[in-house]
């Protein structure tokens, strides 16, 4: 106890200091590569895109239980309830090992620590008689559990906003994928990208080129060949689609918005990201708003009459199915907060739309369902749209790679130039030296 009077006493008064942005972001971005082992030889947008490209196969696995449960007759609003509750255990596990790594994701707290940790370490240096006690007036830093939203209100309303219309959406999601056949239901949530584009271009500034209008077109198209809605191709009369008729207005209603929430989070996590949210914020408020957008929409009267009322399974094998739908969903959205957070809005969008390729392999493996010939033209599509961001992403590292060799050939030109300049005035020196003398 005196050691540690006798440190504190000479601890001088701390000063709260601001710590530059880009200091903040190239710590993030740091911590961000080291998370996931990123390839040196690739650049961040690159890397974000193929783990939204792993995103569509988890999603689409996610995807595949889902339907297995919704056959059991759980109403979608209880397998939201469901899934929120799974990723939730693992994100609150999380929320109370990580620490902040800048103030957007810990608060004044974060800077408070920083400098008073930073000033007993510069006194405990330049104290002559200093011990190791001094280390002992050291502040920890809180876990991510104390800032669940966020450190600054720039990044909660951002963060809190995404909760929402990620809950929203999901909600939409599922009740679309209940109340419309499959195909309809796949077709008009891949208007997702279109949407992506439009706001990450107005809220983002990020540029629209022609490869993403090129490839959002070969995406939906391939979306559209593959679904094979009903409202294009016509029923071929099964039991699902004569089942989801009765509401299928509502599914309508529900996959339009459900698009539009999900382009909504795409481009909010982007943003987010861009200040410096930790992935984790961006976990923790969708699982909050997921489970009052659950219980809210469960408990409507409207929504009953849609969807069933909720109840707990018996059987083994639909808890089995619950439990792969939450394990895969969280690692799914896990990677999207995170990789959407390095590629743009608008091309992360495309790439995960993906997923309704890998949907239909499992619908071919899992469920046995015979392809159309209309499903490889919808693969053949997909394939291409990926093949335009995949070539108009190569050209860009080539360009940047150009760049940043004529940058270095100029500074080499810059100073060979005031090597000679030097030799130069060198020389006159020496010339006016020997005249003097």
């Amino acid at each position: 106890t005196t050691a540690n009077s006798s440190t504190q006493s000479h601890i001088l008064p701390i000063q709260h200091t601001t710590i530059p942005d880009h200091t903040r972001t190239m710590t993030m971005m740091a911590a961000r590569k080291d998370m996931f082992l990123q390839p040196s030889w690739m650049s961040a947008e690159s890397y974000g895109l193929l783990l939204l490209l792993l995103n569509g196969l988890l999603f689409a696995l996610m995807g595949m239980f889902l339907k297995l449960c919704s056959n059991s007759g759980i109403p979608s609003t209880e397998l939201v309830l469901m899934r929120s509750l799974v990723q939730g255990f693992f994100v609150l596990i999380l929320l109370c090992q990580m620490k902040p790594i800048s103030v957007a994701q810990g608060g004044p707290h974060y800077d408070h620590v920083v400098t008073h940790n930073a000033q007993v370490k510069a006194q405990a240096d330049d104290d002559e008689a200093g011990t190791s006690t001094d280390l002992l007036a050291l502040l920890p830093q809180r876990p991510l559990l104390f800032t669940p939203f966020g450190g600054t209100w720039d990044v909660q309303r951002l963060v809190i906003v995404r909760g929402i219309a990620g809950g929203v959406g999901f909600i939409m999601y599922f009740a679309t994928m209940k109340l419309l056949p499959l195909g309809d239901a796949m077709t008009l949530l891949s208007f997702t990208p279109i949407f992506t584009i439009f706001l990450a271009a107005f809220f983002l500034r990020e540029p629209i080129l022609l490869s993403h209008i090129m490839a959002t077109c070969f995406s939906f198209a391939g979306a559209v060949f593959i679904a094979h809605p009903t409202f294009i191709f016509g029923s071929d009369g099964s039991h699902a689609e004569s089942s989801a008729s009765q509401y299928g207005w509502v599914g309508y209603l529900t996959a339009i918005l459900g698009s539009f929430c999900g382009a909504a989070a795409m481009t909010l996590i982007r943003g987010a990201g861009k200040i410096g949210a930790h992935t984790l914020h961006l976990l923790a408020s969708f699982v909050f708003f997921g489970l009052i957008s659950a219980i809210a929409f469960g408990q409507l009267k409207v929504a009953q009459r849609l969807d069933g009322l909720w109840y707990v399974p018996s059987q083994p094998d639909i808890w089995f199915y619950v439990f792969a739908m939450g394990m895969t969903g969280t690692s799914a959205h896990f990677l999207m907060n995170f990789a959407v957070q390095l590629a743009p809005a608008g091309l992360g969008s495309i790439v995960r739309s993906s997923n309704i390729v890998w949907a239909y392999i499992f619908e071919i493996i899992i469920f046995e369902e015979v392809p159309r010939f209309t499903t490889w033209i919808g693969v053949a599509c997909v394939v291409t749209s990926l093949s335009i961001i995949a070539f108009q992403k190569v050209q860009d590292e080539q360009q940047k790679m150009g760049g940043t060799n004529e940058q270095s050939a100029l500074l080499d030109d810059n100073a060979d130039a005031e090597s000679e300049q030097e030799s130069e005035w060198l020389k006159v020196e020496g010339a006016q030296y020997g005249t003097a003398s």
